[in-house]
């Protein structure tokens, strides 16, 4: 038992270290609030209003985005993206409606890029596969001119041809009846492999 306390006790202090770290790094309100709500979930996972700070707090465009993950921004938090986007990513489970309208929000404004903007498109097409009836959903709800975007940044890889993730999030779209969006994802990796 008091080797529990005193693990305990050292991963509060190390957290406590952590956050001070932060503000002395002269983060952004939005970034420091980001990243004080991130060590709290990740103490209290499966606290459901700790989850939906999490997500309230996550950046809501591109712009947002790109200012606390992105160098060419501000890129506060930019060497901690993987965490931050893998953790949003994983509240889907619970929240995907929520999680599936603020990335697809953020992403159909971005240009594929290495670090945050990569691990965004992956995160996309596999929670487009898994929760095709929310992707859909949301995806209907954008102008042609976002959605094309979309679609582009979601076939912007190198092989696309043989990326199977991207296949599945296709045929879990026919399958669903969803054909118009099944074609344009079809069309963007065509025009991606010429």
């Amino acid at each position: 038992m008091k080797s529990i306390s005193k693990g305990m006790f050292a991963f509060v202090i190390g957290l406590v270290s952590y956050v001070q770290q932060s503000a002395a790094q002269q983060l952004s309100s939005e970034a420091l609030k980001l990243r004080t709500i991130y060590v709290q979930l990740k103490i209290y996972p499966g606290s459901k209003p700790k989850q939906l700070a999490y997500i309230k707090s996550f950046p809501e465009n591109k712009q947002q985005f790109d200012a606390i993950f992105e160098p060419n921004g501000t890129g506060q938090l930019h060497s901690e993206y993987f965490e931050y986007v893998n953790t949003f990513a994983g509240l889907a489970k619970d929240h995907q409606e929520e999680v599936i309208n603020k990335l697809v929000s953020i992403s159909k404004d971005l240009s594929y890029g290495p670090g945050a903007p990569k691990q965004l498109q992956l995160i996309l097409i596999q929670l487009g596969d898994q929760y095709t009836k929310a992707f859909a959903a949301k995806l209907k709800t954008l102008s042609a001119h976002d959605l094309d975007n979309l679609a582009k940044l979601m076939a912007d890889r190198d092989q696309i041809k043989d990326f199977l993730p991207y296949q599945e999030l296709i045929d879990g779209l026919d399958k669903i009846n969803e054909v118009a969006l099944a074609n344009k994802f079809l069309d963007a990796r065509v025009k991606r492999e010429k």
